[in-house]
């Protein structure tokens, strides 16, 4: 789930991506121009560039995708560490807990002594 989620995202971004840098890259790989310049590339630099990018691509092709996922995994293990940091600072310690123990138990006890005393009720007649 996690993957498709991932892989989603990529191609959101690549589709919102797309009318900005579609013209660079087709000049890129068709003309040799560098994208975002004016320079282009002689056409025996381009075959070297491609000579060396295929192979090299189909080569790493699984190192590669192990390489990303691994990132992934790396983020979210620091995503998941930042989420628990904050949910232990969060939490009180046993210091604070016995303070606020404490202060429920004052509370409680100034409540169940008032400070004047109470005439016994009497009860009804007919309760008596």
């Amino acid at each position: 789930m996690r993957k498709l989620g991932i892989y989603l995202v990529i191609t959101l971004g690549a589709i919102l991506l797309a009318p900005f840098v579609i013209d660079q890259l087709f000049f890129f790989f068709f003309l040799g121009k560098i994208p975002f310049t004016n320079i282009s590339l002689p056409a025996i630099l381009m075959v070297i560039f491609w000579a060396i990018i295929v192979p090299l691509a189909i080569i790493l092709r699984e190192s590669l995708s192990v390489l990303f996922w691994k990132f992934i995994d790396i983020a979210s293990e620091i995503a998941q560490r930042r989420i628990n940091r904050k949910i232990r600072y969060f939490t009180p310690n046993q210091k604070s807990e016995l303070i606020l123990l404490s202060i429920y138990l004052l509370s409680s006890t100034k409540k169940s002594k008032p400070d004047h005393e109470v005439e016994a009720q009497k009860l009804a007649p007919s309760m008596s």
